[in-house]
């Protein structure tokens, strides 16, 4: 039964990231990726993970789907969906795309994403006394610090991007 879970969860959550990027409308779009969200937490649960299901739950649905719904509300999009052509970032944005693709490809194909040692030992004892959120934050702090940092300042420069967006589009008018 577990594994008929762990198979509709997955699939689900595929096919809604795939209509996040297919989806012409925007608001679609951002449903969709709201859906994704709660199939990869139910993913985490299923995993024994409770801390890290709720995490995606208030950071990803709750903080970040909310910022994602008013900066589609705000920007007037009505006018740039009517537009079919490629923008002129698409040159520098599908080798980046491709790039990207084989990137996964070859993390997927190695088979470890941690350490190459596999999980680190302070790591491995706090879970085997039940701690998953030490783990979780040894971990994190420790031997993915740096992911952790970069991840934090791509966030941060998407949200400046988008008030200088917004900014724009509000002068222009």
């Amino acid at each position: 039964m577990e594994t008929f879970f762990f198979f509709l969860f997955a699939v689900v959550a595929v096919i809604s990231a795939a209509l996040v990027i297919t989806l012409r409308n925007p608001v679609h779009s951002v449903v969709s990726l709201v859906v994704c969200f709660f199939q990869v937490a139910c993913l985490f649960v299923m995993l024994k993970s409770p801390f890290l299901a709720g995490a995606q739950l208030f950071v990803y649905v709750g903080a970040i789907m909310v910022f994602f719904v008013f900066a589609v509300f705000l920007l007037n999009l009505k006018g740039e969906m009517a537009k079919d052509k490629f923008s002129r970032w698409s040159m520098y944005g599908i080798p980046l795309g491709i790039i990207l693709f084989i990137e996964i490809i070859v993390l997927v194909s190695r088979g470890r994403f941690g350490h190459p040692s596999g999980r680190n030992a302070e790591v491995e004892s706090l879970l085997n006394l039940g701690k998953s959120t030490e783990a979780v934050g040894v971990a994190l702090f420790t031997e993915y610090l740096l992911p952790f940092e970069v991840i934090s300042i791509l966030l941060l420069v998407a949200f400046v991007g988008a008030v200088i967006l917004m900014v724009k589009e509000k002068k222009e008018k």
